[in-house]
């Protein structure tokens, strides 16, 4: 990123920096088992990219539509029989490989962040068990898909997100902030607000339709003076 140089950062959570999307797995494989004739099994990664990044509720309709299961539970009803199973697995979320590391050294090097994920604020809470010390300490704010009109691939969350840091000119220049994002979805919308965007997709991931400006396979990869911000020591 020859002649780049970042400001602010803004972090993506789920798949990203905790590992909670096996357990969203784990969930629906319950919610969809009464219903075998659906092929909710054959398209499960097909569903999967449908649903990252997007606000719950846009993501529900997407899936019943998908798999024709319309008549026999709302998008809401969906979400809810979802939510029991959710409800005991979501706090024994994970940091991500590389995200601890990561987060501390940008916080050491007074570099602002913030977050911006599409998860509710309900699951959010739950998911940030075992890091809201850490959260807490690195993100000046950290925004839910609660709190904006539209979800990803939309650039809402992350313009709201942007907007909410101390009014400096770079603060308000998408083009010096840094977005790291695991879902096409999230990296659409970043690209679609100005921001620079980096790509740190599942294994089994397709790409984006505007690829980032770098793909990574972990966080581990990245290189902070790539960016213009201060190198690991």
């Amino acid at each position: 990123m020859s002649g780049v140089r970042v400001t602010h950062v803004l972090f993506d959570m789920d798949g990203l920096l905790l590992d909670t999307e096996g357990f969203y797995t784990i969930a629906q494989d319950k919610v969809f088992a009464p219903y075998p004739w659906c092929e909710y099994e054959q398209k499960k990664q097909i569903l999967k990219e449908m649903m990252m990044g997007r606000k719950s509720l846009d993501a529900a309709k997407l899936v019943l539509d998908e798999l024709k299961l319309t008549e026999h539970m709302t998008p809401q009803e969906f979400l809810d029989k979802r939510a029991v199973y959710l409800k005991d697995l979501l706090p024994q979320a994970e940091l991500m490989p590389g995200a601890k590391k990561l987060l501390e050294h940008l916080h050491q090097h007074k570099v602002p962040c913030a977050l911006a994920t599409s998860s509710n604020r309900v699951h959010f809470k739950l998911k940030i068990t075992k890091v809201v010390d850490l959260f807490n300490k690195v993100f000046s704010h950290m925004i839910c898909g609660d709190d904006v009109t539209n979800g990803k691939p939309h650039p809402e969350i992350f313009l709201k997100a942007l907007d909410l840091f101390p009014d400096t000119q770079d603060a308000k220049d998408p083009g010096k902030v840094l977005v790291f994002e695991d879902s096409p979805n999230g990296i659409t919308a970043a690209l679609a607000g100005g921001f620079r965007a980096i790509h740190v997709p599942d294994a089994d991931q397709s790409e984006p339709s505007t690829p980032a400006d770098q793909t990574l396979k972990s966080l581990e990869e990245f290189r902070p003076e790539e960016w213009g911000l201060p190198p690991f020591k």
